[in-house]
């Protein structure tokens, strides 16, 4: 694994089919990351179809200066969005709070690290700034990469 070069996993995520399309609309926003899943899968040597991505910042602002269709979820600071045929999920750094058990949760912007440790495997729990001055720049929860590594799921 390659995760403390950036110019690497920024290499390795504008090959994927989906960021293509996502690169040429966000590669000058700072503050996206794709997040979760994917960054396993890729710091594993693979090439996940699906990205996920996380902003440090409003949504729905950004997605109106798009120019994609996109389907907001305002009570979660999310969005499904399209881009050129490929679909995102993208969602605002949050913590989330569940005021009682199978409630949907409560919602609040929070720091991209407070995001990381509310997933669910430490594995998932790794984001990768998509572009900006911070790209390729991996943050993870820590223990993170040493569980990848010996290829055990952590709560």
């Amino acid at each position: 694994m390659r995760a403390e070069d950036p110019e690497y996993l920024a290499e390795r995520i504008a090959a994927l089919p989906a960021a293509a399309a996502l690169l040429r609309v966000l590669s000058d926003v700072p503050g996206v990351y794709v997040v979760g899943g994917a960054i396993r899968d890729v710091l594993l040597g693979g090439n996940p179809p699906d990205l996920d991505l996380v902003y440090d910042g409003d949504v729905q602002e950004l997605v109106a200066g798009l120019g994609a269709s996109a389907r907001l979820h305002d009570r979660f600071g999310t969005a499904a969005v399209n881009i050129d045929g490929f679909s995102y999920d993208l969602a605002r750094a949050r913590r989330e709070r569940y005021p009682q058990p199978g409630a949907l949760p409560e919602v609040e912007p929070a720091s991209l690290e407070e995001d990381l440790r509310r997933r669910d495997f430490s594995v998932n729990a790794m984001a990768v700034a998509l572009g900006g001055p911070r790209r390729g720049e991996l943050t993870a929860v820590p223990g993170a990469l040493e569980d990848l590594g010996a290829r055990r799921l952590r709560v």
